[in-house]
């Protein structure tokens, strides 16, 4: 903990994808003195185990747009952001279904089509021509982005927090907060560290991730979050053999796969289920990895068949999602759900933080300095995603089921 800092107007708790963005936007957007913390080192977190796709297919049109917004500030990074680069890899984006998630499907191209995605349906003949790795047998369609890819995700957090450096604010890490301090009228006043120093300020947002639960339970504000944890494994492909050109979801295989540097690809295939756990650092453990390795294999098997992987998994990634009931993030002032003032939260993005996280701080940063637009950038609306929406039974639509697939 940084000793000469004692007070500030805003704190962000988390410096990842979206504490970094946050940060950056309120440093750029006000005069004040902002302060950005974090348990860990930069990417020490869950934004360094993240899948890192890009795309801008989703059931929502707030989600599309948000998606949008982000797309747009990855492509004119420095003019919008003006340090470093987010390391952005355009490949394609192909998303599989089967014959009973088609409807869905079409749904969503048109909502993105209609918003100003480009996006089109492929049949299963064009989806072969587009990635001729892919056995399309048993697949009735898929959608096609051909701007998707993947961002190298500690470039992009470490050019926001130097961004937000540069406009003044102040980071701190690694430094873990203990707790958000309040009054006796229950207004926030602060963070407090484990060792005792404070940091006083009026606003705290809260962007912490997986840990949310860890610093709102104390105050007793009820988030619906869940910690779910979702194993990624790097292979190596053989040399000479034929290598993915294109990212890929498959929802009836529930097989997600880009390519990486070289020979790498990143691969997940979805348990039935997420596990629940404890640390959102943990590794799995040597039965969970034996049995995401044979899930892998026979995924590959099933949809990439001439993919030559050597041996087992290089190695084994293990991530924490803040899950909530409907996968899609919580926005907005606790005030709506709890009698706490001055506290806004930015949690709960069930693994949509990255293609998000422009737009979150756009989002956040207008919220707290009360602002309709940005430097003439006009701020969307994410009332769908406030905190209350649970209790309203508003939930987001869910095209693919409960998974981060959205």
């Amino acid at each position: 903990m940084s000793a000469d800092v004692t007070e500030a107007d805003v704190v962000v708790i988390g410096a990842g994808v979206n504490g970094a963005s946050i940060g950056y936007q309120l440093a750029k957007h006000s005069e004040g003195r902002i302060v950005i913390i974090d348990a860990r080192a930069p990417v020490g977190g869950i934004s360094g185990r993240t899948f890192g796709q890009v795309r801008q297919h989703y059931s929502n049109e707030l989600m599309v747009r948000m998606a949008m917004r982000g797309f747009d500030v990855i492509c004119n990074w420095a003019t919008e952001v003006g340090f470093g680069d987010p390391g952005y890899e355009r490949l394609g984006y192909l998303l599989l279904v089967s014959q009973d998630q088609i409807d869905g499907l079409l749904r969503n191209i048109e909502i993105g089509a209609t918003t100003g995605v480009d996006t089109s349906f492929v049949t299963p003949h064009e989806i072969a021509q587009i990635e001729p790795m892919l056995h399309t047998k048993d697949i009735a369609g898929g959608a096609y982005e051909p701007n998707g890819g993947y961002i190298d995700v500690s470039k992009m957090v470490n050019s926001w927090l130097a961004a937000a450096a540069d406009e003044g604010a102040s980071i701190i890490a690694p430094a873990e907060v203990a707790e958000i301090t309040i009054n006796s009228t229950r207004a926030v006043t602060g963070v407090k560290f484990a060792d005792g120093t404070e940091i006083r300020s009026p606003i705290i947002v809260a962007a912490t991730g997986a840990w949310a639960t860890d610093l709102l339970d104390p105050l007793e504000i009820e988030v619906p979050v869940q910690r779910r944890r979702l194993d990624m494994a790097w292979q190596t492909t053989e040399c000479g053999s034929p290598q993915l050109q294109t990212c890929v979801t498959d929802a009836n295989s529930n097989l997600v796969i880009r390519p990486g540097r070289g020979r790498q690809v990143l691969i997940v295939a979805y348990p039935p289920e997420m596990p629940e756990i404890i640390d959102p650092l943990a590794d799995a453990s040597k039965e969970d990895h034996a049995a995401h390795a044979k899930r892998i294999a026979a995924a590959v098997k099933q949809r990439l068949p001439e993919m030559r992987l050597i041996t087992e998994p290089t190695a084994l990634v293990s991530g924490a999602y803040d899950v909530t009931p409907d996968y899609h993030p919580i926005l907005g002032w606790a005030s709506e759900i709890s009698d706490i003032d001055g506290l806004y939260l930015a949690v709960g993005f069930s693994g949509h933080g990255l293609k998000l996280s422009p737009a979150v701080g756009e989002i956040a940063a207008a919220a707290v300095l009360n602002q309709k637009d940005l430097s003439g950038q006009p701020v969307i609306d994410a009332h769908q995603l406030r905190p209350s929406r649970f209790a309203d039974d508003e939930l987001m639509n869910l095209t693919y089921g409960p998974s981060a697939r959205a």
